[in-house]
Parts: structure tokens; sequence; C-alpha cells
């Protein structure tokens, strides 16, 4: 299970990178602190604190939806691996 909280964080990272940010730091707590207050930037139209180049960012809701799903279905793996 490791394996898949270390696949699940590089995954944060890179939807971080999606959004139209530079990720800052590599722990969940951190990602997870820079995914909110960069969605919430994105949400409200203001300016990102440290931009990218990506060609086209996500929009937040996208963004959202994909995060949720991606963390679920390996919450579901890990599930059906204990059983």
């Amino acid at each position: 299970m490791p394996k898949i909280i270390d696949h699940v964080r590089e995954a944060e990272a890179a939807y971080l990178h999606q959004l139209g940010t530079t990720v800052a730091g590599r722990e969940m707590a951190e990602l997870r602190r820079d995914f909110v207050e960069t969605l919430a930037a994105r949400a409200q139209g203001r300016a990102l604190e440290r931009p990218n180049n990506v060609h086209r960012a996500w929009g937040p809701r996208y963004a959202v939806r994909r995060s949720a799903w991606h963390a679920l279905d390996h919450a579901w793996e890990i599930e059906d691996r204990s059983t």
C-alpha cells in the first residue's frame, strides 16, 4: 500500500501542475494545502503565486472531480486488497 500512497501523492503534484502552478513541496499535507489555495485562486480569478507554463490549465471543477475520483479509486483498491 505504500506504493499506492506514493502514486496518489505524485498524481496530486501532477494535478497542481495541470492547474497552472508549480509544486512547492511533496508531502501530502503541503500538496493538499497548495491544491486548495490554487483552486480558490483560480475560482476567484486571482493570480497564482507560482504560475507555470502549462499549455492549457485545468479548470477548478475538473481538477476537483479528477482528484476525488483518483483518490476514491485507490481507496477502493486498498479496501479490496485488505479483505
